[in-house]
């Protein structure tokens, strides 16, 4: 049974490669030079993977049809085009061609670092590098690679969840990817818009229906194809590095990132390979890399190194939300529900020690381990973090009142968001530029004024200057090119891009 599905899996296969083939016949080459790196049918097949399972049918029938997949296709639009195994890809190889494109993980140069306590709590970790700092070859990650491939050097490409299908959704019709070199006329489709969008900020303006294009035939929802990738949305375009495209259909935000641009790096979270790919995608997909070839050797300006650092007005909008006496209410209901048949034990088990039996160690281990009701003064410290709990104890309302107060002086630490004290007591946004202002002028006053001021300076800003002078010269020549950064590290950063 399993040869016939491959069998007429493979026939199919050949069949749409031929269609493809045939599709991109009078198309007028474009003089670029195009690396394409997956897993090539020839070498030894692939037996594990963090993403699917490797040896499923799907599995099997894409490493033998993606690759051809994606040549066919290439060749027939760009005018040089190479492929090499993931496996024995090495980044100095992309320096030779005008784009890279990326369709499996590739070996690693850097294994991760994970450390932990001896109660088995993590301590440290640091991701698995498949890239240099030095990397500035105009690249694209086809679906799920991107995540893993840019993390480690601070790509916004980051991973907010695998749970793509095959529809866009918020395209920005208007970009070039959409109109050049081939004006690409996109068919939408009206659509009830994921009732998840609505869980997520900015949710009260998003339509009860929304156009959607249609990107792939195969997708998760309809076959067993694989699982497009999407990039959080929330501190997205915070720097002049980057731009949204489009976003998809996800069980994340609308906002998720589908289709994006982080300097040289450019997501393609759809899974397809061009044999799976519509018409209209195929073409989209060839502008794109067209597009990006105008990146090639351009570097990130704002780094995301920590891929979980909490966005400001994203993360109030969570806490004002979830925060509140009703929510426990819920909470303590749902857990009673859940533990009904444990507390029903419980009072079997208490009733015998009334009437004088002895429970065996099985029954009292069960007793001892019961956990206990919640509380609010158990449930708070898990919401709000430890030191506000020690704050605000059970005092909801007046924890919200102190974030949403000092919205403005909001920090994030590696793991949550903080009041930046230093900030207040300067009284103004850290994300104005009259921060870096306020904080130069103090260095010159001397004693705790100007310990204040190099503070705030040191930790805003990647500048490390000795003098006054030289803070003041910095700020003055960069003015009109710094901007603020929150998903880059709560930095003033100087605006490189061209």
């Amino acid at each position: 049974m399993k040869k016939n599905k491959m069998f007429y899996a493979l026939v199919l296969c050949v069949l749409f490669i031929s269609y493809v083939v045939s599709a991109q016949r009078g198309i007028e080459k474009q003089n670029i030079k195009v690396l394409y790196v997956g897993f090539n049918p020839k070498l030894e097949r692939p037996t594990t993977s963090k993403f699917f399972n490797a040896n499923s049918d799907r599995a099997r029938l894409d490493v033998i049809s993606r690759w051809p997949a994606f040549m066919l296709y290439l060749n027939t639009r760009f005018t040089n085009v190479q492929a090499v195994d993931a496996r024995e890809f090495k980044e100095e190889m992309s320096l030779d061609y005008d784009v890279t494109i990326i369709d499996e993980l590739t070996t690693s140069i850097k294994e991760a670092v994970i450390e932990k306590d001896a109660e088995g709590n993590v301590t440290k970790y640091l991701p698995a590098a498949y890239l240099s700092g030095n990397y500035k070859s105009a690249t694209i990650f086809v679906g799920k690679v991107g995540p893993d491939m840019g993390q480690s050097i601070g790509s916004k490409l980051d991973w907010s969840c695998l749970c793509l299908s095959g529809d866009a959704y918020n395209v920005k019709t208007e970009h070039p990817i959409f109109n050049t070199p081939e004006k690409v006329d996109l068919t939408f489709t009206t659509k009830k818009t994921p009732s998840n969008f609505y869980h997520y900020p900015n949710s009260s303006t998003i339509p009860k229906e929304i156009p959607s294009w249609r990107v792939q035939g195969l997708d998760f929802k309809n076959s067993d194809y694989q699982i497009g990738m999407v990039s959080r949305g929330a501190g997205f375009l915070d720097s002049p590095d980057t731009e949204y495209i489009s976003g998809g259909d996800n069980t994340k935000s609308m906002d998720a990132v589908a289709i994006g641009r982080h300097g040289n790096l450019f997501l393609w979270g759809f899974s397809a390979s061009p044999d799976y790919m519509t018409d209209e995608a195929q073409k989209v997909f060839s502008n794109a890399i067209v597009y990006m070839k105008n990146f090639n050797g351009v570097s990130l300006v704002a780094k995301k190194m920590n891929d979980r650092i909490k966005i400001r007005d994203s993360y109030l909008f969570f806490k004002n939300r979830d925060v509140t006496q009703e929510n426990f209410n819920e909470f303590k209901s749902k857990w009673l529900k859940y533990k009904k048949k444990d507390f029903d034990r419980k009072k079997e088990l208490e009733a015998k020690i009334a009437n004088g039996e002895k429970l065996n160690k099985f029954q009292q281990s069960f007793l001892d381990k019961m956990e206990p009701i919640p509380t609010l003064d158990s449930w708070l410290p898990k919401q709000i973090g430890e030191d506000m709990y020690k704050k605000f104890g059970a005092d909801i309302n007046g924890y919200l009142s102190y974030l949403n107060t000092n919205k403005e002086y909001l920090i994030a630490t590696d793991n949550d968001i903080i009041v930046d004290e230093d900030v207040k007591k300067l009284g103004v946004s850290n994300r104005k530029i009259e921060l870096l202002e306020n904080a130069v002028s103090l260095l010159d006053k001397g004693g705790k004024k100007a310990k204040l001021g190099k503070r705030v300076l040191d930790r805003y800003t990647e500048q490390s200057f000795t003098t006054t002078a030289e803070y003041k010269t910095w700020l003055t020549t960069n003015k009109d090119r710094l901007f603020f950064t929150e998903s880059g590290g709560y930095k003033w950063l100087v605006n490189t891009v061209k």
